[in-house]
């Protein structure tokens, strides 16, 4: 009996790995004391971008400039914070090119306020730094002595006086607030990776539920041309009424589907919007990449990158610097200061011109600072203690999420190059079965399900995998949106 020819329309979407936008911006930190001489140069960090032609994932290491050689504090200068750049207008987007990726990051380090508020605590430190380097200002003084005794106009004098700040305690003051301003530029590095991430992880999952919503949507029209291609044969009495029924079941199970998908899509969006700082996104689509290839992050390469780069410890090495600091400024706190004045008068009574000179130093009896110098020294050790934690703990976070990133890109690689190659070829066989007879309607359905939920899989698998590799390239910073824990540890007493 010849049997009318069902169709099934089957979309091949590429869903294989993935080559992400790599190479991020991060501002570096000079790990070094500021000497003397160099004290004056506590400029804002530049940012710079390199490539690392090995792998794609790290971050190159960066090379900066030693940001306390040969430069000048200008205080007149506003925080630079970052600007809108040239051609990203999130209204007037242009419909047929999309939203991609580094326009909404840079729509995001434009508009999140944590950026903002690091500026403003780093050039707060800075004008810190400026005052503890100033040293007393002199005292003038005008006094009258014995003035009516005896008729006589008294004594008059004028006097000049100064106090000295010995044993180098301006620049040591200096010294611990330039620790603090690196921890704060450590801070504002890692404020910007944690927005960069968050982008990049909301920007792949509202990408992949947006590839979820075309996929399902061809599922639902395939179903629903099954539906009529089914029926006809009813009608001509080639079937029964349940090919029929499996097919309506079918594509009522798609429709749900797609609704799922559609509801998925715009609350990824919405997430998307609220990393990147707006209420809503401009309806455009978002443009991204699922087809390029995951590569090999090799767990010793990432970890030597993560502790050369991090900002986490570059604020935990600043802490070091700074408890080293204090303690070179609670030794020096122990030399006190010199207090001297000079006096011109002249006595009315005598008509004599006489001079005096002052000299007061206080006598170390009592207070030696010797509190000041036991705490600099436990907080030396813990600071250090901080550090080794850090590195430990950093070591850990990788290792989690680089085992998530190989998990994620071997089942990409396995779904996209073995299972659904052979889920396409069980569809095909089995749709030629069916047309000429020899199988029936459920096989063929449940062939054309396995395949749809393979790549319904590597979808996952990808989001995965990039999500994974987005947190690895960030130093593995996350959370943008709170509120930001540093704060300066300038509790110490900063007297000259």
């Amino acid at each position: 009996m010849h049997r009318a020819k069902l169709t099934l329309l089957l979309v091949v979407l590429p869903l294989g790995g993935c080559t992400l936008p790599w190479q991020r911006t991060i501002d570096r930190l000079s790990m070094d004391a500021i000497a003397p001489a160099t004290a004056a140069s506590l400029t804002e960090s530049t940012s710079r971008q390199s490539a690392d032609a090995k792998n794609p994932i790290m971050l190159a290491q960066h090379e900066v400039p030693d940001a306390g050689r040969g430069m000048t504090v200008d205080l007149a200068r506003p925080p630079e914070l970052l600007t809108l750049p040239p051609g990203v207008d999130p209204e007037n987007s242009p419909a047929d090119d999309g939203l991609n990726l580094d326009e909404l990051q840079s729509l995001a380090l434009a508009s999140n306020p944590a950026v903002a508020e690091m500026h403003a605590r780093v050039e707060a430190l800075r004008g810190r730094w400026v005052q503890a380097g100033l040293p007393f200002n002199p005292v003038a003084q005008y006094e009258a002595e014995e003035v009516g005794n005896e008729g006589a106009a008294g004594l008059h004098s004028i006097a000049i006086g100064q106090t000295i700040v010995t044993a180098d305690k301006l620049r040591l003051r200096q010294g611990v607030i330039a620790a603090e301003i690196r921890r704060a530029e450590a801070n504002l590095a890692a404020d910007r990776l944690r927005i960069e991430t968050d982008v990049a992880t909301a920007f792949t999952a509202a990408l992949v539920a947006q590839r979820r919503v075309e996929l399902v949507e061809q599922l639902q029209r395939i179903a629903a041309e099954s539906v009529e291609s089914v029926n006809e044969l009813l009608v001509a009495a080639e079937v029964s009424r349940a090919p029929l029924l499996q097919a309506q079941t079918e594509l009522q199970q798609a429709e749900l589907v797609v609704e799922t998908a559609q509801t998925i899509l715009v609350g990824t969006r919405r997430q998307l919007a609220s990393v990147v700082g707006f209420a809503e996104l401009p309806p455009e689509r978002l443009v991204g990449d699922l087809d390029g290839e995951l590569p090999e992050v090799p767990y010793a390469d990432a970890l030597d990158q993560l502790l050369t780069a991090s900002p986490e410890l570059a604020d935990r090495a600043a802490a070091v610097d700074r408890a080293q600091q204090a303690l070179r400024l609670a030794h020096a706190q122990v030399v006190p200061n010199v207090s001297g004045q000079v006096r011109v008068g002249y006595n009315t009574g005598t008509d004599d011109t006489f001079t005096g000179v002052q000299v007061s130093i206080p006598l170390l009896v009592n207070d030696r600072n010797q509190g000041n110098i036991r705490r600099a020294r436990t907080e030396i050790t813990a600071a250090s203690l901080a550090l080794q934690r850090t590195e430990l703990d950093l070591a850990n976070r990788l290792a989690d999420t680089l085992q998530r990133y190989q998990t994620a890109r071997i089942q990409t690689k396995r779904l996209t190059d073995q299972i659904i190659p052979t889920a396409e070829e069980s569809l095909n066989l089995s749709r030629q079965a069916f047309e000429v007879g020899e199988t029936g309607y459920l096989q063929l359905l449940t062939a054309q399900r396995t395949l749809f939920q393979t790549r319904l899989q590597v979808l996952d698998t990808i989001a995965e995998a990039r999500q994974a590799a987005a947190q690895i390239e960030g130093y593995l910073l996350q959370g943008s949106l709170q509120q930001t824990q540093f704060q300066p540890a300038l509790d110490w007493d900063l007297q000259n």
